[in-house]
């Protein structure tokens, strides 16, 4: 509890804070018990927002706010300290009365410093330049007057510099004066190192060691235009264009796990140096980053260990942190190990979670949550933020949901990452798809249809027009049966186009389009544009609306094969799908070819899978009359204790004839046309599921889990 937060009273401030259910501070009669604790913020952001730092208890920060409901600058103030923000309303005069007080106190005991001491050591004046740079910038004259005061310009060049800087908003006033040739860049620095306080660093001629280079990714440095340049104690010197960037900064720290210490520096020379240590600008999408050979198990403990002490700023543990290793900061290590640790253990998505006294990461293996981590609450925000860094998200927004990607490359092989982040009570969720580009190179049949299924998928894609669709549920394969298709239909005189939301890999010989909602680009526009680009094969990601339905069948009407995919039960349920978006039946009995429902069961471990003797209510679920030999589940390390290693498709393939065309145009129930299909010898899921059982590939349980046994 804070000494400082006052009961309420019957005066006007007390009585709104009362009202708005917000404790209130009388600033006129209240002591700062630690002076330092306003500097945690600076003058320039406490001005800015309206708000003072006034007491530290623990991991949380007492502030003194004109507006306590000011999400944004509480936000900011979190970002800053890495503290829990107690916002206390104040009377706004008090409030600039109390900075005045706080912060010209400061600047006279410096001013009294400088001058009582004239022959400071110079050990002294560079911890003095410290502590200018650790504090926010704030600019004590305007750069005009310095210029004017050290004889560099006179009254006139000033006027007709700021006539141009009238003209081009954008355009800083030093640089205008450089282009006019009033000054030169040695004058504007000395100049902008007396108005800011923070020393001026002259790159010309610097060697930067690697280590410290690659402290910082390249997508961070372009983006702010700065330079890591040194490494003293804990604590890493960047040259910067603009040091009073509070947002750079932080990244930084965020990134590297140190203290940062901007410098002033040429932006010219920051940028010949970028280029030079890191080879080229950086690109749109994110680089491959290789990552090397580690004990998995051993790497996250000494993680782990690292973790705590750098979370654990109030007690002023010194880091243990081994500069020589390219990834060394604590925390972008534990990132790694959990993306290197997903790839290992197969899963398809990475769960981190917040909660109000921990976080947690889960994996989806094999279709299941696996819990494999918990860490202490307070690592949550730098493991999100350097998430947020690497897929090129905006760390300082966490009220909405943002979308990114990382590429990387482990164990030498290529993996996209599709990154997707929610607030939620406790702190962002972030869910991680792991695409493995390689995973969908299959040849179709690894897909696991028996022999008489795949001859029914040879023969839906010899048409050479209509239509054919791909249904199950979000995580049931569908794509990869898509890719799959698409290279088999993929000859040098064939024309494939295809637009899918998103491109989830690459295909030689087909021409791949993405989805932008922003641009206008979405399925149905696509599929106008593939009709004037003369295609013979269109493969439509997913159908979503009654408009793309129509110009996919229309498309197939006219001569063109289309693939899609839809979200339903199973097979024949399309047919009532498309119905239901307004498709008419007839154009669906013209165009349809074939579909394929399809589910994800797992297999059943090779090493440790048990033999047993079927029970009476098990054969009667299978619908077997004779005692049969089957499979469980057991676990050993091999499979990780689950009994499972790896998954398979069951499929449901629905075959269109003249009869059932026939059926589909009169709009008849869809029951009539599942008892057709049946009879024309189609096998369900159901059916795909007990032979799966039946060979030993999969097990009651698990079919269980994915179909109804009601079919």
């Amino acid at each position: 509890m804070f000494v400082a937060v006052e009961k309420k009273t019957n005066e006007p401030m007390p009585f709104l804070a009362e009202y708005e259910d917000i404790d209130y501070i009388d600033l006129s009669t209240y002591s700062l018990p630690d002076k330092s604790i306003p500097y945690l913020l600076g003058e320039k952001i406490s001005r800015k927002f309206e708000m003072l730092a006034l007491e530290k208890n623990g991991n949380e920060l007492l502030l003194a706010m004109k507006d306590p409901k000011n999400i944004f600058a509480i936000d900011s103030a979190a970002l800053i300290t890495s503290l829990d923000i107690k916002p206390v309303l104040v009377d706004p005069e008090k409030l600039m009365q109390k900075m005045d007080e706080v912060f010209y106190k400061q600047k006279q005991e410096e001013t009294v410093i400088s001058n009582a001491v004239p022959d400071i050591e110079e050990k002294e004046k560079k911890k003095e330049k410290e502590k200018k740079a650790e504090s926010a910038t704030v600019f004590k004259e305007k750069l005009g007057n310095i210029l004017i005061s050290q004889n560099a310009i006179d009254e006139e060049q000033l006027e007709k510099a700021l006539e141009i800087q009238k003209k081009n908003n954008d355009m800083p006033l030093g640089t205008i004066l450089v282009q006019e040739g009033y000054i030169n860049k040695e004058q504007l620095f000395n100049a902008l190192e007396e108005q800011t306080g923070i020393e001026y660093f002259d790159l010309d001629g610097v060697e930067i060691p690697d280590e410290v280079i690659k402290l910082v990714d390249k997508k961070l440095a372009y983006a702010y235009t700065l330079l890591p340049v040194k490494i003293e104690s804990e604590f890493l010197y960047v040259a910067m264009i603009d040091p009073g960037n509070i947002y750079a900064i932080d990244d930084v720290r965020l990134a590297t796990g140190y203290e940062v210490r901007p410098m002033l520096a040429d932006k010219d020379l920051i940028i010949e140096k970028l280029e030079t240590y890191y080879q080229q600008e950086i690109e749109a999408e994110p680089e491959s980053e290789q990552f090397e050979e580690i004990d998995l198990e051993n790497e996250i403990e000494k993680v782990k260990e690292e973790i705590e002490i750098e979370v654990k700023k109030e007690e002023q543990v010194e880091k243990t942190i081994n500069i020589s290793d390219v990834e060394n900061a604590p925390i972008v290590r534990l990132v790694n190990m959990i993306f290197k640790s997903a790839i290992d253990k197969r899963a398809s998505d990475i769960h981190i979670e917040a909660y109000e006294d921990c976080v947690m990461v889960r994996f989806r293996i094999d279709g299941q949550l696996v819990e494999v981590m918990k860490q202490d609450k307070k690592i949550q925000q730098i493991l999100v933020a350097r998430i947020k860094i690497i897929s090129g998200l905006n760390i300082a927004e966490k009220r909405i949901p943002q979308d990114g990607r990382i590429a990387l490359k482990i164990n030498n092989k290529n993996y996209d990452f599709r990154v997707s982040t929610l607030p939620t009570m406790f702190g962002e969720k972030v869910v991680i798809r792991v695409l493995d580009k390689d995973g969908f190179n299959k040849e179709k049949t690894e897909l696991g249809f028996f022999d008489d299924d795949l001859v029914k998928f040879d023969s839906i894609l010899s048409h050479p027009h209509g239509i054919v669709l791909v249904t199950g549920p979000t995580g049931s394969g569908k794509s990869t049966t898509l890719y799959t298709a698409l290279r088999e239909l993929c000859k040098p005189n064939v024309n494939i186009m295809t637009v899918e939301d998103p491109v989830e890999a690459t295909v030689r010989g087909v021409n791949q389009v993405q989805v932008n909602v922003k641009t206008g680009m979405t399925f149905a526009s696509a599929l106008r544009a593939f009709l004037r680009q003369d295609p013979d094969i269109i493969m439509v990601g997913e159908i979503r609306d009654r408009e793309t339905a129509e110009i996919a069948i229309r498309a197939a009407i006219t001569g063109h094969l289309v693939l899609s995919t839809l979200h339903t039960n199973d097979s024949v349920s399309s047919i009532d799908r498309l119905i239901d978006m307004g498709v008419e039946p007839f154009l669906i009995a013209s165009s349809l070819v074939g579909v394929l429902a399809q589910r994800l069961v797992r297999r059943l471990c090779p090493k440790c899978k048990e033999e047993y003797i079927a029970k009476e209510h098990e054969m009667k679920i299978l619908k077997l009359n004779e005692e049969t030999r089957i499979y469980k589940p057991v676990g050993c390390p091999e499979c990780n204790g689950s009994g499972y290693k790896g998954r398979i498709a069951a499929y449901e393939i629905l075959m269109i004839n003249g009869e059932m065309r026939e059926l589909i145009s009169q709009n008849a129930p869809i029951e009539t046309i599942r008892q057709l299909a049946l009879q024309n010898g189609m096998k369900t899921l159901f059916d795909s599921c007990t032979r799966l059982i039946l060979e030993g590939i999969t097990s009651l349980e698990e079919m269980m889990s994915v179909v109804s046994i009601n079919e």
